[in-house]
């Protein structure tokens, strides 16, 4: 902790503060609903620090997800987060969190990039509440979350340094997009395979039916953009493993008060994929006319030229 942090700690000083330096310290924050808006951010930025495919530098990553909005703007000397509750959110207390953090390279504290801001809004009573979560405990894997994006963005998180020739540039993004597939096809494999027989023939069906669509959608994930990747794998990593573990779970009368619940989720789930796959069939067919567009402006401009 730097010495700026120690003085803020000083309970004698905390009067004398400005809201947005005084640290949070309201219970009511800490609720389920915050702990899910942490976990789905960190789950966000983690994601961003395994995007070495793209370009990151001085650009801005949206992701809206459960009622919240969260952004990330990578520039060269920082890294600001936005992170919002927004009307759709079922959370009591709305907030909003604004971090700016130094890529460590340029200012350096305590192992980290320094702490620019760090400050939460929130309405309260009918009023708005401005304090400081720079030490509290439930935002905190926020910091370090953001630490591993300035280490993945100076390729000093272990994974290979950026290529050098457009070669190798083909070979990681391949490997990347190989080893995508991999995970995915091994996972959803593993579900349906696994399922016990606490599931009837009709959900079983209705899985296989999912991994056919997972099968096919994949093998056109190199189309996928980083929001269609990062929910193509979160159906099969988290929400479709943790949906069946707690169903099964269930007493045999409970399981039958959510038999129907239960096949309208996977329902939903087959149909959410079939959609993915539908767009980039769409998306390749709007490249086709784009391409038979230029080059029959270019061919045949050329040919009347002749």
């Amino acid at each position: 902790m730097s010495w700026r942090d120690n003085l803020l700690e000083q309970k004698w000083l905390e009067p004398f503060l400005p809201n947005y330096l005084k640290p949070l310290k309201d219970p009511d924050i800490k609720d389920a609903h915050t702990e899910t808006f942490v976990q789905e951010a960190i789950e966000f930025i983690s994601d961003l620090s395994s995007l070495s495919e793209l370009p990151r530098l001085n650009k801005t990553f949206k992701r809206e997800i459960l009622g919240y909005l969260f952004k990330v703007k990578i520039k060269q000397k920082k890294i600001h987060l936005e992170l919002i509750d927004t009307k759709k959110s079922s959370a009591k207390l709305k907030k909003r969190v604004y971090l700016t953090v130094y890529r460590k390279q340029f200012k350096e504290e305590s192992g980290m990039g320094k702490v620019a801001d760090s400050t939460i809004y929130y309405q309260k009573e009918g009023r708005t509440i401005v304090r400081n979560v720079r030490n509290h405990s439930l935002f905190s894997p926020l910091f370090i979350a953001v630490n591993k994006l300035d280490e993945s963005l100076s390729g000093k998180n272990g994974k290979a340094l950026p290529p050098t020739s457009i070669s190798e540039e083909v070979n990681h993004q391949q490997d990347e997009t190989e080893s995508v597939k991999h995970d995915i096809l091994s996972n959803i494999k593993a579900i349906t395979s696994q399922s016990n027989s606490q599931l009837d023939s009709e959900i079983q069906g209705k899985l296989l039916t999912l991994q056919s669509s997972i099968d096919l959608c994949v093998k056109e994930i190199h189309l996928f953009d980083i929001e269609e990747k990062h929910q193509i794998k979160r159906l099969i990593n988290r929400d479709l493993p943790n949906l069946l573990e707690t169903y099964e779970q269930l007493t045999p009368e409970q399981r039958q008060a959510k038999y129907e619940e239960l096949t309208n989720t996977v329902n939903a789930m087959i149909t959410f994929v079939n959609d993915l796959k539908n767009q980039i069939n769409d998306s390749r067919m709007d490249r086709m006319e784009h391409l038979l567009r230029l080059n029959r402006i270019r061919y045949e401009q050329k040919k009347d030229a002749d």
